[in-house]
């Protein structure tokens, strides 16, 4: 399951958001598509565009995460309820992301001196660390506060959030509460590997 699981996140099909409900925070991997806020914008330009019929579009809006087009404060304990395995533990996080015959001293030091000084990393560390990125959480979303933050980069997800939202493709990591971040580790901070590529 495990091993699956980090494949679907290396290959893009799955991603990891972290929301707040009510003042209670959720982790929960899903197929990335079910991060969308309103696919119901989405479908119906896809109609107007000709790219689907009436009958598609019906079904679409029936199927598309078990019927809840409109992804809200109200629907999303539903959506949570249709599959409970979506939901994760701090902890269950943990253990995907230390998941690796890698040594992650040696890789954490690369990653590190790259940083400060340059170095490239090879090709195998920087897959290694590009893999371990892949784990992190790519969605924020926050229904207390209207706040819908990816950084799914290269794709426009915050079009499909709500006009009174405050929606953006950037960092969110400051959002997270400390005691909520799996990706530290002692006193490695794993956050950092999702910008190899940015420097």
């Amino acid at each position: 399951m495990k091993q699956s699981l980090i494949d679907e996140l290396w290959n893009g099909e799955k991603g990891i958001c972290f929301f707040v409900h009510f003042g209670r925070c959720f982790w929960v991997v899903d197929d990335k598509y079910n991060f969308c806020l309103d696919a119901e914008k989405d479908y119906r330009a896809y109609l107007a565009k000709g790219h689907m019929t009436e009958s598609q579009y019906a079904l679409a809006c029936q199927e598309f995460r078990g019927g809840i087009l409109r992804l809200t404060a109200e629907n999303f304990k539903q959506y949570l309820d249709q599959d409970g395995d979506r939901i994760f533990s701090q902890k269950s996080l943990r253990e995907i992301l230390e998941q690796d015959s890698n040594p992650r001293g040696c890789l954490h030091s690369k990653v590190e001196r790259y940083y400060l000084s340059g170095i490239s990393l090879d090709q195998n560390d920087f897959h290694a660390a590009n893999s371990i990125a892949s784990r992190l959480p790519a969605f924020y979303v926050n229904f207390d506060r209207k706040i819908y933050i990816h950084m799914d980069f290269g794709r426009a997800h915050e079009d499909l959030a709500y006009p009174d939202w405050f929606a953006k493709c950037t960092d969110f990591g400051f959002l997270i509460p400390d005691d909520e971040r799996y990706w530290i580790l002692g006193s490695r901070d794993y956050w950092k590997y999702r910008f190899l590529q940015a420097i």
